[in-house]
């Protein structure tokens, strides 16, 4: 019986050191395929023995320990492992592979194994005791394959030549995956500096950037030279000294920003691919300010729709404390271009703000000169904006040519109601600045009498329609102050201008058929509105006296064409326009009628 306690003992695949005699050594086997005398190693599992109940056996761990075998006088019947096939059938125990021996050494001895095909395995003292897997109850011998335990002299076991060639594999496999990691690595920095080309430049102030074509839109378009420079400003106030203040190359909500154009981004304003803000000054306190802001998009295309949208917000000059005084049509510059004076109120002091936008290509320019209480003239504005598109026209896919002209014209299309007033056609009015806030369009009221001295009735009066809006400050309280805007559409220029005529008329009249009643000398105020459409009329200012004090009201009547426009103000205390400014919104309204058919 063998010793496990014995110091010689070594765990190799537990044969047994029999009892016995031994039995004479057979012939060697006859050379296999490979040439050794031995059984070919296979490279997969070996078909197990059925196991027979063995006594005497204990485990401590789950690591396959030696096998100690019982030698009884009767012949032990073979054990094998679990009858399956490698591709989970059952296998006849006939047919089980014989399982290959250790070279004999001198605690061994070999039975040497043999090809015969459906030969039993020898049933002797020597053989293995294996417990099978799929025996709970009995040692586990998973890695029964994988243990070779040899002398300096062994040659290792089937196992190890598969983990030779499990890690053969898994070192390929690992150099392949880092080949890839750096291939992909080397090709993300070929193409980096392609994306980093769309973004705007640094805002250092050394950054620039060549021009390109439109049709490389990747390009840094908008440098330093693309913006407005102190020689250049020269041409809105020779005398000035112009400095450059800063110039943000990333504009932010922080971002100086035009008349008119102050609050949240108008909806569907593209994404720009350049925003460069600059802004310069002329010394003083009291000297001009310019405020160049450029934009650059990817497509002529994406340009114009931003042109659409920023026209239509600076002609609805939808900010507190803005209002458009006057409208340009300017030519010449790029492929579109418009222009307004806009005036800003700070308290008691004004600023005016002589503003030109246009789109050249892909990119738009907007150039605003201001100073306090008189604008520079829009036409050294457009010049001075006609300098910067010369040096950027090429690169940005635009017009090149041209002669700048400016002219009286309507602010640009604006306000949430084409055809009527825009919010920023009426100027701040009462002690503060105060929004303005407009009804929706309707029918005009039955019970309006405007300033007593009309005698036309404007629910009646014969026209192909009508409509009214009023416009109230609701700051004012209890005054109620407010605008209203009627406008009849007659059968032709010459009825509408036959109301006209009647409504003057009863301002003249009004002071002897109502001793109660004075009016001033009726103004005459003309203007010119899209289509190159004339606009004429008057404006006067009449007091009503009462018990209850004198009443103030503003009227303005004009005609565009064959439209007839009224406007109405109610002065109450510290809320009323300046005469000028009466004499500008009446003509306004009619500029608004003649946009829209």
């Amino acid at each position: 019986m063998v010793d496990q306690e014995s110091g010689t003992y070594r765990p190799r695949r537990a044969f047994i050191e029999p009892d016995v005699e031994p039995a004479p050594p057979e012939p060697p086997a006859q050379p296999s395929r490979n040439g050794n005398g031995r059984v070919p190693l296979r490279p997969e599992p070996f078909d197990e023995l059925r196991a027979a109940p063995v006594e005497g056996r204990t485990s401590t761990s789950s690591a396959r320990k030696p096998a100690r075998s019982r030698l009884d006088e009767d012949q032990p019947k073979p054990l094998y492992r679990d009858e399956a096939r490698l591709n989970g059938s059952p296998r006849s125990p006939s047919r089980a592979a014989p399982i290959p021996a250790d070279p004999p050494t001198k605690e061994t001895l070999m039975t040497p194994a043999t090809l015969a095909p459906r030969r039993p395995p020898i049933l002797d003292d020597e053989t293995t005791t294996i417990l099978p897997r799929s025996r709970p109850t009995k040692h586990r011998t998973q890695a029964l394959d994988a243990i070779d335990d040899y002398d300096d002299d062994d040659e290792r076991g089937p196992l190890g030549r598969r983990a030779k060639l499990a890690l053969l594999i898994a070192g390929v496999a690992a150099v392949v995956v880092i080949g890839l990691l750096i291939g992909y690595a080397v090709r993300s920095t070929a193409n980096q500096p392609q994306t980093q080309s769309n973004l705007a430049p640094s805002r250092g102030p050394s950054s620039h950037g060549p021009s390109q074509s439109p049709g490389q839109s990747g390009s840094a378009l908008l440098t330093d030279a693309s913006m407005l420079s102190p020689s250049q400003a020269k041409t809105l106030d020779h005398n000035a000294s112009w400095k450059v203040v800063t110039t943000e190359r990333t504009a932010t909500e922080d971002s100086p920003t035009a008349g008119c154009f102050g609050g949240e981004p108008p909806e569907g304003q593209p994404t720009p691919q350049q925003e460069v803000v600059r802004v310069l000054k002329a010394g003083g306190k009291n000297d001009p300010v310019a405020l160049h802001a450029a934009t650059a998009y990817t497509s002529p295309e994406e340009a114009t729709q931003a042109y659409a949208i920023a026209s239509k917000t600076l002609g609805g000059c939808a900010v507190a404390g803005y209002y458009i005084a006057s409208g340009y049509s300017v030519s010449g510059i790029g492929d579109q271009a418009v222009g307004v004076v806009v005036m800003e109120v700070q308290g008691n002091k004004t600023q005016a703000h002589s503003v030109v936008l246009n789109r050249i290509g892909r990119v738009l320019n907007l150039l605003d000169a201001a100073q306090p209480s008189h604008a520079i003239a829009m036409n050294a504005v457009a010049k001075a904006l006609s300098q910067i598109n010369a040096v950027i026209c090429h690169g940005a896919g635009g017009r090149c040519d041209g002669k700048v002209s400016v002219k009286n014209g309507p602010p640009p299309l604006g306000g949430d109601e084409p055809g009527f007033l825009a919010i920023g056609d009426l100027p701040p009015a009462g002690p503060k600045v105060y929004p303005w806030v407009a009804t929706k369009v309707e029918l005009p009221k039955k019970e309006f009498k405007g300033s007593g001295c009309e005698t036309v009735n404007w629910t009646t009066q014969q026209a192909k329609s009508r409509s009214s809006r009023v416009y109230l400050i609701p700051e004012s309280g209890n005054s109620f102050f407010g605008l209203n805007e009627i406008t009849l559409t007659t059968k032709d220029a010459k009825a509408a201008g036959k109301v006209v005529d009647n409504i003057k008329s009863d301002f003249s009249k009004c002071k002897s058929q109502n001793l109660t009643a004075t009016v001033t000398a009726p103004n005459k105020v003309t203007s010119i509105g899209a289509q190159k459409t004339q606009i004429s009329g008057w404006t006067a200012v009449i007091r009503q006296k009462s018990t209850k004090g004198v009443a103030k009201y503003r009227v303005g009547i004009v005609s565009a064409g064959p439209k007839v426009i009224y406007t109405f103000l109610n002065p109450r205390g510290a809320f009323d326009f300046k005469n000028r400014q009466w004499d500008t919104v009446a003509v306004r309204a009619g500029e608004r009628a003649t946009q829209v058919p």
